[in-house]
């Protein structure tokens, strides 16, 4: 086991930390949490238009009462969900420089960044290409009617960029902006205002020599690209679309949630450092996706409905244990205590406090409970047992709550998280029994 630990410690730790300690990783967490209140507020207006489907015995009352006005309240989770590569990309350029503000680049103007990766973003929306001998733009219109146009897929036109498809390119963006920027204010290639001029002027004339190498530079690779008869966005397309099916695959999945909690046994926070910044941007246009009627399985929240169930790990059936099967004092106390926070998925006490950190009774459950949870999970969609996620939720809904509004009402979703907590009790059972018999000993000694 001290073996174990310490492959954890030389081999997998050092790299991973490094990587999420980089200044874009974690602008790109910050960027991806920073969209997760539009995600919640979209889905809202999103379950208002679920309600027959979750209420069925009130579905005509709801259908001749407040799915009349749906059209008004739709706007909310279109303009929300529908725009939400917009609000990604204005939060990777004011998180991606405050990163390196932070770092001592203290000339760096966050709000600056932030309106530079927005439009470095929204100069990809159109598509142009070469056509006959000159630039052709493709027209929404013409898109709609063709479905595609020289191997350009804009099936519904450009309003599908802003969405969560685009995601990935507005962090791409974002980060080439940033980039442009702070090489102008590190050498000085920025327009200086005399003293005396207000601070809001001096930052609008700063930005401007930044703002036209950003628009040549994105127009180079617009025309290159529209020379070769597609664009940024279909370019980029298929190995994003490689990228989402690896983690969206069942081994994808587990490999995943591997990463997770053999970060957390060592106690680094495996969900900030993996999920975080990694998997949440695939996992919410995986969800977009399904809210136009695709079956992605991995997808917005899949994770907190039916695995996190009390936090990392799946503890909420740990928690119970030790309130109601724990002979000794530590557990039994540490139980009253944890049990609160692990119904809303916060685990940290029982992470640090049982502790299940570097804790060889403990560790191969907290491995083992999320791979089983997870499976059942994946499969019961892939068969068509479960609705699939369509809806985003907030991560601290106790259990059935949140797999309940997540599938929009979908009932084998909530059946199916209980039978996941159930399954936590009997795996993590035999390894609680050990460690608690120890504790006992330990205090009758």
């Amino acid at each position: 086991m001290n073996k174990f630990f310490g492959f954890l410690e030389k081999r997998l730790l050092p790299p991973l930390n490094k990587v999420a300690n980089t200044k874009v990783v974690r602008g790109i967490m910050n960027a991806s949490l920073a969209a997760v209140p539009f995600t919640i507020v979209a889905s809202i207006f999103l379950i208002l238009n679920n309600l027959p489907t979750i209420f069925p015995f009130a579905a005509t009352f709801f259908q001749n009462t407040l799915l009349r006005f749906s059209a008004f309240y739709s706007i909310g989770n279109t303009m929300a969900l529908g725009t939400i590569a917009i609000y990604y990309s204005l939060a990777i350029g004011y998180y991606y420089i405050e990163e390196y503000r932070k770092a001592g680049e203290e000339k760096l103007n966050a709000f600056t960044g932030s309106i530079l990766s927005l439009f470095a973003f929204l100069m990809t929306i159109p598509s142009i290409i070469w056509k006959n001998g000159a630039a052709v733009g493709v027209s929404t219109k013409v898109v709609e009617n063709s479905g595609s146009v020289n191997g350009l897929a804009l099936a519904n036109g450009w309003i599908t960029r802003f969405g969560g498809v685009g995601i990935f390119i507005s962090i791409i963006m974002g980060i080439l902006a940033v980039q442009v920027y702070r090489f102008c204010v590190n050498r000085n290639l920025t327009i200086k205002m005399p003293e005396g001029v207000p601070a809001g002027v001096s930052r609008s004339f700063a930005s401007l020599i930044p703002l036209v190498l950003v628009a040549f530079l994105v127009i180079i690779i617009v025309s290159v690209l529209g020379f070769l008869g597609t664009d940024i966005h279909a370019l980029l397309s298929a190995p994003f679309g490689f990228v989402k099916y690896l983690t969206g695959s069942w081994l994808g999945m587990v490999i995943i949630l591997l990463l997770i909690h053999l970060l957390w046994i060592v106690g680094v926070h495996g969900t900030a450092i993996i999920k975080n910044s990694f998997i949440n941007p695939i996992l919410l246009v995986a969800l977009t996706e399904n809210i136009n009627g695709s079956h992605n399985i991995f997808a917005g929240d899949f994770i907190n409905m039916w695995v996190f169930l009390g936090g990392a790990g799946g503890t909420l059936g740990l928690a119970l244990l030790m309130n109601f099967a724990a002979k000794s004092k530590q557990l039994k106390i540490l139980g009253h205590t944890a049990i609160i926070p692990a119904i809303f998925n916060i685990n940290e006490p029982i992470i640090f406090g049982a502790p299940i950190v570097y804790n060889p009774y403990l560790i191969i459950p907290f491995l083992v409970n999320p791979i089983v949870s997870a499976s059942l999970a994946y499969f019961a969609i892939k068969i068509g047992i479960v609705g699939v996620v369509n809806t985003a939720i907030a991560w601290v809904l106790p259990v059935g709550v949140g797999a309940w509004l997540g599938t929009g009402g979908n009932i084998p979703a909530v059946i199916l998280a209980f039978i996941n907590l159930a399954l936590s009790i009997v795996i993590y059972y035999p390894f609680f029994r050990m460690y608690d018999q120890k504790l006992l000993a330990e205090e009758k000694d």
